[in-house]
């Protein structure tokens, strides 16, 4: 399945690389396929190289925050001013909000546990 996922991701990535030359506009979709290869490649190499996989969940980490904070605060920000938006973006930002949180509350808790 990460096999499949990782060779998705990488096509869906390259063509987002194309649609962002030829546009010339990055929009925060873009990123999405390159989260998932790095998922999958996270995945792939975990039993062999976990400091290289651990990288690579950290770098997908990084990605769909940054993606989901700028599509989730144009589309709020949109939503406030009474213009229109993209819900999706809107559903994004929430999500991304949720995972941020999730993610510092496991960090937390991993600390702790050390402490302990």
């Amino acid at each position: 399945m990460s096999q499949g996922a990782l060779v998705v991701g990488s096509i869906g990535a390259l063509i987002n690389l194309v649609d962002v030359v030829v546009s010339g506009r990055p929009e925060p979709h873009h990123v999405f396929a390159a989260v998932v290869a790095l998922g999958a490649g996270a995945e792939l190499i975990k039993d062999r190289r976990p400091g290289a996989a651990r990288v690579l969940r950290i770098g997908a980490s990084v990605l769909l925050v940054v993606a989901g904070s700028v599509g989730g605060y144009g589309a709020w920000a949109a939503l406030f001013r009474g213009e229109s938006f993209d819900w999706l973006y809107l559903v994004l930002g929430v999500v991304v909000v949720l995972y941020a949180v999730v993610g510092a509350g496991q960090l937390r808790e991993s600390r702790r546990s050390r402490r302990a």
